[in-house]
């Protein structure tokens, strides 16, 4: 749907709704009319329709412009389109009719660790925190900007907190692996990306993350079969692969473990 389409989506709605309130044929509250609206665009999101699901949650918000939710669908809609300056917009909003939603903090937060800006990133990660504090994801998440920031203590804090809340989160013990290994605690490391793998079977990249620290454990076998794993998966991390094989490698010539 082009943003012509949205546009002439959203004017019918507006005379939709005066024509009902003129008439008096409303059926049923603008409450209900927009949480159907919301109940379509997610349905219509999680089948890939993006555009199909932002004209049904603009199509929310005329009907109830105080609904948080719309504009909080609507900011994941548009995070998963890359249309992050507008997706940050709608976590805002949301957040102004609601400043206690956690999740839009959180979301927010994504956003602007996609856009390279770490200290709002965490900032709203710790947001998300302070207005549920168990939300497992936001410590995961606040634990990934410190990590990039280079903060690993910090970071592995906010890791083991996620685990601690959710021991069964795969995406905490695969980013706490990650700073293990990057500490050069390469049994730390495989044994929580093990767990990982344990709880998601299915998950691509921890099987890189694993072989490339029993690679450098010496574990060369064992590595081979992770790295076979990972690409039976996800061919896509071909190319990130080879890349991180070829880094791994010069560490050990670097040791003088390979000639």
């Amino acid at each position: 749907m082009t943003n012509r389409r949205i546009l002439a989506a959203l004017i019918i709605c507006h005379l939709l709704v005066w024509w009902l309130a003129k008439t008096g044929k409303a059926q049923t509250s603008p409450k209900a009319t927009a949480k159907s609206y919301i109940d379509r665009g997610n349905a219509r999101a999680a089948k890939g329709d993006l555009d199909g699901a932002i004209a049904d949650y603009g199509i929310a918000i005329t009907f109830n412009p105080g609904m948080a939710r719309a504009y909080y669908d609507r900011g994941n809609a548009r995070k998963a389109r890359g249309e992050l300056d507008a997706a940050i917009d709608d976590y805002s909003r949301a957040i102004e009719i609601d400043p206690r939603y956690a999740a839009a903090y959180n979301n927010r937060g994504n956003a602007w660790q996609d856009k390279g800006e770490l200290d709002r990133a965490i900032l709203d990660f710790t947001k998300a925190t302070e207005s549920n504090p168990r939300l497992a994801v936001a410590y995961n998440n606040r634990g990934s900007a410190r990590q990039e920031k280079g903060e690993l203590e910090k970071a592995l804090e906010d890791f083991s907190q996620a685990i601690k809340l959710d021991p069964r989160l795969a995406l905490a013990y695969n980013n706490r692996g990650i700073v293990w290994f990057t500490k050069g605690k390469l049994d730390k490391a495989v044994s929580d990306i093990g767990k990982a793998i344990e709880i998601n079977p299915r998950y691509a990249s921890a099987y890189l993350n694993r072989g490339l620290a029993q690679l450098l454990q010496g574990r060369d076998s064992d590595a081979r079969q992770d790295f076979d794993r990972c690409l039976a998966l996800d061919r896509g991390l071909k190319e990130s692969l080879e890349r991180h094989i070829e880094e791994a490698k010069r560490q050990l010539v670097g040791r003088g473990q390979i000639p």
